[in-house]
């Protein structure tokens, strides 16, 4: 005690309990930089911001270093990697037509032929829907939910990020304890933070109709299975393995309301796909494999062909992440535009690299956020990054009427993508998310011409805007935009 009495009066500070706290924090924050250092090698920029930030709140810090900032998720790697073993032999014997009759018209649009090992796990080869129909309000997209359910005989798979515990899901709840009453098997996988609300007493009349609740990920604070910052942010519905909805839209009121989002409805080979996605991440939830012949029905299979689709399920799990590496590869392919919609917006720089560069070859690049954000800190983050993308060339919009939830990529006439991914550094490194890559035509006409109709209900923000933005702005846009790979 004498030693550490003579330190702080060497430093002319009282020692008291905050001073002692604060010393131990210190010094706790300069053993913990090895360790953020050493996960987060090849990421200089978010190295760098966890160093600053264990300088600048030792105790805040420390906390979040250890509580969500490691790779927790390297741990379960290899219990995943068994998951999806069994559940894509399982699959592959169960839908070789599917295989079989893949579509080849994504391969000049999307081309992906030879991937690292492991990292084909996320990316499913192209095949053909029968049907693609896009629902850009929640009362459409959730009228269609509906119709689907009360449609389903044989069972009901349901992934969703955030299931609110209000009128709308309670609705959603109710109707799938009626399919379960009915002898169809409900099962609904929630990640466990963003629907933690949900994931209590709210299901129980679902769970006494026979269907299962499962939670992706609790966060076990004793635990050493802890990984908040590791979430799965898709949102998925698969009926019979015939019919599937893939999208941004989860499970709430404010759907109704105020919030502009876009989900797909699809049939068609590609639910196999989803099936797949779902099943995978329900073993890995629950250790149970669900490799039926029931999931994949022949008359999925059948039927004309509407589109050419290839999902991607990109994921912390894997060392690089599908979602970031196919959305780079569209970009650099593109010819004539690429028009981005997304609530939030924290572009590295390998994103930014292939949107400049792009604007360099003629390429029309648009880029429409929200004027007004559910995530406060993450908008600001966003407007640091518009000096530099305005400078580039690219436009940038901020649309007025409404939160603007809406996940979308346009490129060129043909390639459309859909999907739970925001153009940011937590859904290309640290969710769990699936995009659904679309040629198709009348598709990307109606999501472009919808697009358009945004564009009119929104302002541009030109580099007048950015050069008036008052110093205190500038320097908050400033420290989020250090803190933004940590968002």
């Amino acid at each position: 005690m004498q030693p550490l009495t003579n330190l702080f009066y060497n430093l002319g500070w009282d020692l008291t309990g905050w001073t002692a706290l604060l010393f131990l924090a210190e010094v706790l924050a300069l053993f913990t930089i090895p360790s953020v250092l050493l996960q987060r090698r090849g990421q200089p920029l978010a190295a760098l911001a966890w160093t600053l930030g264990l300088i600048a709140a030792p105790i805040l810090g420390v906390l979040a270093w250890w509580l969500i900032g490691r790779s927790h998720l390297k741990r379960k790697r290899r219990r995943r990697s068994r998951a999806h073993f069994e559940i894509r032999e399982g699959f592959a014997n169960l839908r070789p037509e599917v295989e079989t009759g893949q579509a080849e018209g994504l391969d000049t649009l999307l081309p992906l032929r030879r991937l690292p090992l492991g990292q084909e796990a996320g990316v499913f080869p192209a095949v053909a829907a029968r049907r693609v129909e896009a629902f850009q309000d929640g009362e459409a997209t959730y009228a269609a939910l509906e119709e689907a359910i009360a449609g389903a005989r044989h069972h009901l798979h349901l992934l969703f990020y955030t299931w609110q515990a209000d009128a709308v899901g309670a609705k959603f709840r109710d109707l799938l304890a009626s399919r379960a009453r009915s002898g169809v098997q409900v099962r609904v996988l929630l990640d466990a933070l963003g629907s933690s609300r949900a994931l209590g007493r709210f299901m129980d009349p679902l769970r006494r109709a026979g269907g299962r609740v499962e939670p992706f990920a609790p966060t076990r604070f004793l635990r050493r299975s802890l990984s908040i910052n590791f979430r799965n942010h898709r949102k998925i519905l698969i009926a019979d393995g015939v019919r599937a909805y893939a999208g941004g839209l989860n499970i709430g009121e404010e759907y109704t309301r105020h919030w502009r989002d876009l989900g797909l409805l699809l049939e068609g080979p590609v639910v196999a796909h989803l099936q797949e996605i779902f099943a995978d991440d329900w073993c890995f939830a629950t250790g149970r494999a669900l490799v039926e012949k029931d999931f994949v029905p022949t008359q999925a299979l059948a039927g004309k062909t509407d589109a050419v689709c290839r999902l991607i399920a990109g994921g912390p799990d894997a060392a690089y992440n599908a979602t970031h590496d196919a959305f780079f590869v569209a970009a650099t392919q593109a010819r004539k535009r690429i028009w981005i919609c997304t609530p939030y917006l924290a572009p590295d720089q390998a994103i930014q690299t292939a949107l400049r560069t792009a604007v360099y070859r003629g390429v029309d690049v648009r880029v429409l956020v929200p004027a007004i954000s559910d995530v406060r800190l993450a908008q600001i983050a966003g407007r640091s990054y518009y000096p530099a993308l305005l400078e580039s060339g690219i436009r940038i919009f901020e649309y007025l009427p409404s939160v603007l939830h809406t996940k979308l990529w346009l490129f060129d006439d043909e390639l459309s993508v859909v999907g739970s991914a925001n153009l940011d550094n937590r859904s290309f490194r640290l969710n769990f998310e699936v995009s659904c890559f679309v040629q198709n035509r009348p598709l990307n006409a109606a999501l472009s011409n919808a697009f358009v109709g945004d564009l009119g209900a929104s302002r541009e923000v030109t580099g007048a805007d950015v050069r008036r933005t008052g110093r205190l702005q500038q320097l908050q846009e400033a420290a989020m935009n250090l803190l933004s790979p940590l968002l």
